[in-house]
């Protein structure tokens, strides 16, 4: 078996050798696409002579040498690449060959990470820092009920296309809450609807939730996320969203990143220790939740007074 260095320099050598005739006049370009928490080697075919923003499918070094260790042929590997690539080619519209990113700035959003996580793809991007947590930015080709497509703005498109992080961070801040609108609800409500997926009826849930509306309103818990429940941790840059649900509950609150989709609220006065909830954010992170949908393992502390939001330090950083 190959080590994955070598796989990837003879992927590079002979990977057009598979592709159809109408390739020929093409070369690979290899790329480091930032993910969330991760950062894959990206490999893209593209035209020799082509210049400027480029958008074509992409596959992975690091996928395909998974598949490699897994069947142990790498003309098996190349050759089912090779066909999916071709076949992805067909299905794309043909203009996107040629972005042009400034015609799109209705479509530019935010994407709040972990900054720890996500280094080096926050050093590919324009962002800003926010607390232990950076401000990235997206543009989104498609969002519906199926899911959400789109593409990281790099420092090299934000070159190409003169976008300065200031204009991102003002597009973005009137386009995110526009294409994925705000919401929150009772953590209650939350579980109910999950419940209802996984096949329960009004019953079970009533049943599971018998004293729900005699919980007080400085104990009931919220969840915050948005329309399309995809990155709805991205309220945290919303002042007016935060202060909602602030006012609903009546107190200064602690709110929970418990994922990179959805944030946890609830009132100060109910927790005597936030250390507990810190401990309840590093195991839920660490136990039952995939890698891609970390956010952070911080607890957060919004003022109703001031509308003020600070990270709290942990009993480790209080003493260093």
């Amino acid at each position: 078996m190959m080590s994955y260095e070598s796989f990837k320099r003879k992927v590079l050598r002979e990977f057009l050798n598979y592709l159809p005739e109408q390739y020929s006049d093409c070369e690979l370009e290899i790329r480091k696409v930032p993910k969330v928490n991760t950062c894959l080697t990206g490999i893209v075919v593209r035209p020799k002579e082509f210049t400027g923003s480029y958008c074509s499918p992409t596959f992975y070094i690091e996928r395909m040498y998974e598949q490699y260790l897994e069947c142990g042929s790498f003309e098996k590997v190349m050759a089912n690449q090779a066909i999916y690539l071709d076949e992805a080619i067909k299905f794309l519209p043909k203009d996107i060959m040629n972005i042009d990113v400034a015609s799109m700035k209705d479509k530019v959003v935010f994407q709040v990470v972990n900054t720890a996580e996500n280094r080096e793809m926050i050093n590919l991007c324009p962002h800003r820092n926010f607390m232990d947590l950076s401000v990235v930015y997206r543009v989104v080709t498609n969002v519906d009920s199926d899911g959400v497509s789109g593409f990281l703005i790099t420092n090299d498109i934000a070159r190409v296309e003169e976008l300065s992080e200031a204009l991102l961070y003002h597009l973005a801040l009137k386009n995110t809450k526009e294409i994925f609108p705000f919401k929150s609800e009772r953590i209650e409500d939350t579980m109910a609807r999950m419940m209802k997926r996984l096949g329960a009826d009004d019953d079970d849930v009533r049943e599971a939730f018998p004293d729900a509306d005699d919980i007080p309103m400085e104990e009931r818990v919220y969840v915050i996320s948005n329309k399309y429940e995809f990155f709805g941790a991205n309220a945290l840059l919303y002042q007016e969203v935060l202060d909602e649900v602030a006012n609903n509950i009546g107190t200064d609150c602690y709110i929970l990143p418990s994922s990179v989709h959805d944030l946890v609220v609830l009132s100060a006065e109910s927790v005597l220790d936030s250390s507990r909830l810190a401990d309840l954010v590093r195991e839920t992170n660490t136990e039952h939740m995939r890698a891609s949908d970390r956010l952070s393992d911080s607890v957060y502390y919004y003022s109703i007074v001031d509308g003020s939001l600070n990270r709290i330090a942990t009993p480790d950083e209080e003493v260093s």
